[in-house]
């Protein structure tokens, strides 16, 4: 019946190897609904083979009338527990002596514990899937060709970000967005990154950011300058620069929600810090930043 079993297990192989030969070679590992279908088949039809074991086993011991034995009685008063991993009665020890005593010490022939056993047979069960998956088919992925189908996911991924986001904003084309979107957007980037120093709603705090709710600014007010501030950074005032955590859509979204805490007040608010501001100041700042960039790129060339 050990024969049966093992030569049934084979098949149950031979047959899952067949099948999973004829899958589309390119659809993704356990993703797969077919995939996991046939490993539960597979494992219904192992059971199922040793439990009809385990019962012409009982049948046999019946016919053979062994079932009614001191020894039989004391297999059957097991709990269940011992019945489905094996575990011997002690008074069977008797049955497991090795008939060669050393200096007059009987020993007990005793296999490895069936715990051991499940776990040997299940590690050559899974061993067997995996060299028929990965050896005899093309249907598994090795650990390089699933890299590559995650590169290429992620490409794909980065490509439609950059398809649904407007990516070529920068300094000489960024707007102040006032659409509740935008400032909804703008105050949940401020919350995760910005109000660790600029304090909540932006009312600055005491050693570190300053007030961004007033008309003072360090750095240049104005939708142009702000942007500049958090895109590039100014390292040596702690500000630190954004640009490669942040893409240009979402600075402009939070130079927008800042843009509209001026002149909120919020309580506690930290003292003006910088030089006030005028909207004017900042188209001449503007203007006169690309006559300068103009001009240098005359003389470069």
């Amino acid at each position: 019946m050990k024969n049966k079993f093992f030569l049934t297990t084979i098949g149950v192989m031979t047959t899952f190897g067949a099948f999973a030969q004829s899958a589309e070679s390119n659809t993704a590992g356990l993703s797969n609904p077919l995939l996991w279908i046939i490993y539960s088949v597979a494992g219904l039809l192992l059971l199922i083979t040793y439990l009809l074991y385990l019962i012409s086993k009982e049948l046999k011991r019946y016919v053979n009338g062994e079932s009614n034995t001191v020894e039989a009685k004391m297999w059957d008063s097991r709990s269940s527990w011992e019945k489905i991993f094996q575990l011997k009665p002690v008074g069977t020890d008797k049955d497991n002596i090795i008939d060669e005593p050393h200096d007059g010490i009987y020993e007990l022939d005793n296999p490895p514990p069936p715990w051991f056993m499940f776990l040997f047979y299940g590690c050559v069960v899974i061993a067997a899937i995996y060299f028929v998956r990965f050896s005899m088919t093309d249907y598994g992925y090795t650990q390089e060709d699933e890299y590559i189908a995650e590169m290429k996911a992620a490409e794909v991924k980065l490509i439609a970000n950059v398809a649904s986001e407007d990516l070529n904003i920068d300094e000489s084309n960024v707007e102040a967005l006032t659409d509740a979107e935008t400032l909804a957007s703008g105050k949940k980037i401020f919350v995760q990154n910005c109000k660790v120093c600029h304090g909540n709603e932006g009312k600055g705090m005491t050693g570190s950011g300053p007030n961004l709710t007033d008309e003072f600014w360090k750095h240049g007010g104005g939708v142009i300058n702000v942007f500049k501030t958090i895109k590039y950074g100014v390292i040596e005032k702690g500000m630190a620069s954004w640009k490669d955590n942040l893409n240009p859509k979402k600075i402009q979204d939070v130079t927008s929600y800042i843009l509209s805490l001026q002149g909120s007040n919020p309580e506690g608010a930290k003292e003006p810090e910088g030089v006030k501001w005028e909207a004017s100041e900042e188209e001449e700042t503007s203007d006169t930043e690309e006559a300068k960039n103009t001009e240098n790129d005359l003389v470069s060339r």
